[in-house]
């Protein structure tokens, strides 16, 4: 059987990658297609996955984004005609299930925040698969085909943080000390739909504190080189901007904190045990909300909680996170039976 993967954001890059060497483990055949944005071709290339790039940056604004998907929905038809695809699979890609419709390949998507809109994958996708903290419920009250949903066990970061061997390589060449406090600090998605201003305000207390401490040294990760101009020029500790692409789980846990405006981040911190804040002020998604009731995530709501939650210490915590260590077959199985 032939799979096809499209890589949309850098971090389905990271989910897809142990997805393809099960299945490619099983026997069958799995092509890339890949957005160039957000580090997503750096990633492939990192790990050494051909793939067929097709599209890039949309312009902004709602009309830019429809726009842009709809025409790397036809770019993607083009692309995936020669493919012979059996399924295709993404991961909130929402043009991935256009072109496949109109290609005739059933496609599979997953996500785990329920609050965007889901009428096109309702409309398009033979399954949708969810992590199971998210349950009918929600899933229900979030507008899903509910009868589409399959449920998974556990979060899609525990498909390749967990049990990896990690890249020692990082600290060096960031030139971490073991003397300083190590902060990765992730900025809001300012341009997504679901942005509230109000993190903005978080994220400037939390440089606030951070700059005042010469101690830290803030690995600071922007989403687009126009936020670096969040980062004050008065910051007394040390703020190291990557000038490369680094394997997430590695440089993750090469820190003492994450603290991030929501995303994937966060969660790969709290699988791996390193103290995970979230200064997230969108619709609260029931991954987030599981997560703060396990102690495995604090969020952040407002500039007092800043100063009443925020830890800064070189002990990370200890993991307690029960990972599932037959995640990587169960998705796989799910995406190779919405090929029959």
């Amino acid at each position: 059987m032939k799979i096809w993967f499209d890589a949309d954001n850098g971090p389905h890059v990271l989910i897809m990658r142990p997805l393809a060497e099960e299945l490619r483990r099983r026997g069958h055949q799995v092509v890339f297609t890949a957005r160039d944005r957000t580090s997503t071709c750096e990633l492939l290339d990192l790990y050494g996955l051909e793939y067929i790039k097709v599209g890039g940056a949309y312009r902004p604004g709602i009309s830019g984004k429809v726009a842009g998907t709809l025409g790397r929905a036809l770019a993607l038809c083009r692309a995936g005609r020669g493919l012979g695809a059996d399924v295709s699979f993404g991961h909130g890609s929402r043009s991935l299930p256009i072109a496949s419709r109109l290609l005739g390949v059933p496609t599979v998507t997953m996500y785990d925040y329920e609050w965007v809109d889901p009428r096109l994958f309702n409309l398009f996708c033979k399954r949708i698969l969810l992590p199971s903290a998210i349950d009918r419920e929600r899933a229900a009250a979030a507008g899903l085909a509910v009868g589409k949903v399959v449920f998974y066990d556990g979060l899609k970061e525990e498909l390749y943080v967990a049990g990896r061997e990690r890249d020692r390589n990082v600290e060096r060449e960031l030139g971490l000390r073991e003397d300083a406090i190590r902060v990765l600090l992730r900025p809001p998605a300012t341009t997504a739909h679901y942005h509230n201003p109000e993190s903005e305000l978080l994220l400037a207390e939390l440089l606030r504190v951070l700059g005042a401490r010469p101690d830290v040294q803030m690995v600071f990760m922007p989403r687009g080189p126009e936020q670096l101009a969040f980062v004050p020029a008065d910051f007394r500790g040390q703020v190291i901007v990557p000038d490369k692409v680094y394997d997430g789980p590695s440089l993750i846990a090469a820190m003492d904190l994450v603290i991030s405006g929501g995303g994937t981040m966060t969660r790969e911190a709290a699988v791996l045990g390193v103290a995970s804040y979230s200064f997230f002020r969108g619709r609260e998604g029931r991954v987030d909300e599981w997560l703060e009731q396990a102690g495995h995530l604090v969020m952040l709501r407002s500039v007092e909680e800043i100063a009443a939650k925020l830890v800064l210490t070189q002990k990370p915590t200890e993991s307690r996170y029960a990972v599932n260590a037959g995640l990587v077959a169960q998705v796989a199985d799910a995406i190779l039976a919405a090929a029959r």
